[in-house]
């Protein structure tokens, strides 16, 4: 719930190496949750509480995603509210936006180091391999490249890897991305698969990397080098 100038001026303060911000409008947020670690809502006016708070409730009973909401000193009542229903935190709207972006960026790292096994897959990384995870950033590390993922996109190409060049199904994929029994399973997964390759591969349409096993899913080939 930002005006196009606030949402410019946060999305440019809080853009860096380790967040990538993008404007979500509120009927968008429930349909795409998946693609977020974290939402930061903009209270506006005090008179938003009622929807704010239904807004996190939604998200709450979706997803474990990190939630803030910016608010102005003066709404204390308002913030009690919010942290009773599970924001991780209140953003003053009157603080340095570098405070913000660095509570958030301690609040992601603090979240990977308290899931260990996150890193033994990355950790397992060999220098003749142009391919490293980076669980701690939610990122692919291709030829030097970090690329920065989704936490969906993430979950699903470190699932492939723990069954690297092995054709892995639909049902698989979902059931260890998604943790549960949803509908469309076939069209979710491609469509997050589309949307890695355009991100990892330098050619989508002939990955190196994502290949698809007809009749079956797909399967992760990491090629050494000799």
């Amino acid at each position: 719930m930002f005006d196009n100038t606030d949402e410019e001026k946060y999305i440019d303060l809080l853009k860096s190496t380790q967040l990538h911000v993008h404007p979500i409008n509120k009927k968008e947020v429930a349909e795409t949750i998946g693609n977020y670690e974290g939402i930061i809502i903009n209270e506006q006016h005090a008179h938003n509480i009622g929807m704010i708070c239904e807004l996190i409730i939604l998200l709450k009973k979706k997803s474990d995603m990190f939630i803030w909401v910016i608010s102005e000193r003066m709404n204390k009542m308002n913030h009690i509210v919010y942290l009773q229903l599970g924001v991780d935190g209140i953003l003053d709207n009157e603080s340095d936006l570098e405070e913000s972006k660095l509570l958030i960026i301690n609040a992601f790292n603090r979240y990977n180091q308290t899931h260990p096994d996150r890193e033994k897959i990355a950790n397992n990384y060999d220098g003749n391999i142009d391919f490293q995870l980076r669980p701690c950033n939610f990122s692919v590390l291709l030829n030097g490249e970090e690329i920065s993922l989704t936490k969906l996109e993430f979950k699903t190409i470190e699932f492939l890897h723990t069954q690297q060049g092995v054709a892995v199904s639909y049902e698989e994929i979902y059931k260890n991305v998604w943790e549960n029994d949803g509908a469309d399973k076939q069209y979710r997964v491609s469509n997050l698969i589309f949307h890695l390759r355009q991100k990892i591969e330098a050619d989508a349409a002939h990955p190196k990397y994502i290949k698809t096993v007809r009749s079956k899913g797909y399967k992760l080939t990491v090629e050494k080098h000799p």
